[in-house]
């Protein structure tokens, strides 16, 4: 068990380290002049993922068993209206998911997308208030028209594995003001087995992820999941590839935005309405070894300070979902 001293010399150590939270890295000049010492430190973190040896239990086996009852066929679509599309924002820290600086949690793994290092956090009269760079998940949207989505998926296989008989096939598409088009489609390969935290043989239904999970970035609230995916895809724009492969995420869920489509935190959250949710996050895996990377990912779109928004989380509401047991 790490001391609550270690994780302060980490924090410190990280205050320079240009290691990006979700979707906001750092220029590729400053990047490159990390030092030694502080590289160690996010090595540091990643080898402090708690799912490890879990994983590595798992990773190697050839024939996994099926889901308890057998596979569930299912597929979530929407025909019409529109999404909403995350921008980069500050999150709010729940402490029931984040601790507080004395006892500080969910920092482990690469920094963004399985933890928080504390140094990233803000800190008011002794508790964490928000994260201190932009991610993905916030408070800040913009609506976009004309949204499709089709999700046709098996979950079959209950655990990591090197094979798995899990499918999925996944197509969405979203248009700006300006009539651009993009699109993410998935699932040339599924991640059947995880890198810092289990992807249940590529699909998992009925189970709880982020939060105080450990499956997934905790900077979203623990959220009941009905169903969700992992796999590699590519993006699009005006039916041009512009990026792959990506990693791909997709989940429906329990609804977790509150009033003026606040991202909630845990006390927050909706059991009784459901929403759905695409990420495609600015991470990599690395090839051959059992952490991320850092890289934006190509979307097209241009925010209003001229940058390209670096990571696709695109929310759709107006769902019609049908699923079955399959012998």
């Amino acid at each position: 068990m790490i001391t609550t001293r270690i994780v302060r010399r980490l924090s410190v150590a990280l205050l320079g380290v240009g290691v990006a939270l979700v979707g906001m890295g750092l220029p590729a000049a400053q990047a490159q002049n990390q030092s030694a010492q502080q590289q160690r430190m996010v090595q540091q973190l990643q080898a402090m993922t708690q799912a490890d040896g879990y994983l590595e239990a798992h990773r190697d086996v050839e024939q996994p068993l099926q889901l308890l009852g057998g596979p569930i066929q299912f597929t979530i679509e929407q025909q019409s209206g529109g999404v909403f599309v995350a921008l980069p924002a500050n999150r709010e820290l729940d402490p029931d998911v984040f601790g507080t600086p004395a006892k500080p949690r969910a920092f482990a793994g690469t920094p963004g997308m399985t933890g928080v290092p504390p140094a990233f956090r803000a800190t008011t009269d002794d508790q964490y208030t928000q994260v201190q760079r932009k991610t993905p998940f916030g408070d800040e949207f913009i609506a976009m028209a004309n949204a499709q989505m089709t999700l046709e998926a098996t979950d079959a296989t209950a655990t990591d594995a090197a094979n798995t008989e899990d499918e999925v096939q996944f197509q969405a598409r979203w248009e700006d003001k300006q009539g651009n088009t993009y699109e993410v489609r998935c699932c040339a390969m599924l991640a059947t087995h995880g890198v810092e935290f289990p992807t249940f043989g590529g699909v998992v239904t009925n189970h709880i992820l982020h939060g105080f999970s450990g499956v997934g970035t905790p900077l979203m609230p623990t959220e009941y999941t009905y169903a969700a995916f992992w796999g590699m895809g590519e993006v699009r724009k005006n039916g041009e590839v512009v990026d792959k492969p990506r990693i791909v995420h997709g989940m429906l869920t329990e609804y977790v935005r509150t009033e003026g489509y606040q991202l909630a935190t845990d006390s927050e959250v909706t059991p009784t309405r459901r929403h759905f949710h695409l990420m495609v996050a600015p991470f990599m895996p690395v090839q051959g070894e059992h952490k991320f990377k850092h890289q934006n990912v190509k979307t097209g779109f241009t925010l209003p300070n001229g940058m390209e928004l670096p990571f696709w989380h695109v929310m759709f509401e107006n769902l019609e979902i049908n699923s079955q047991r399959h012998e």
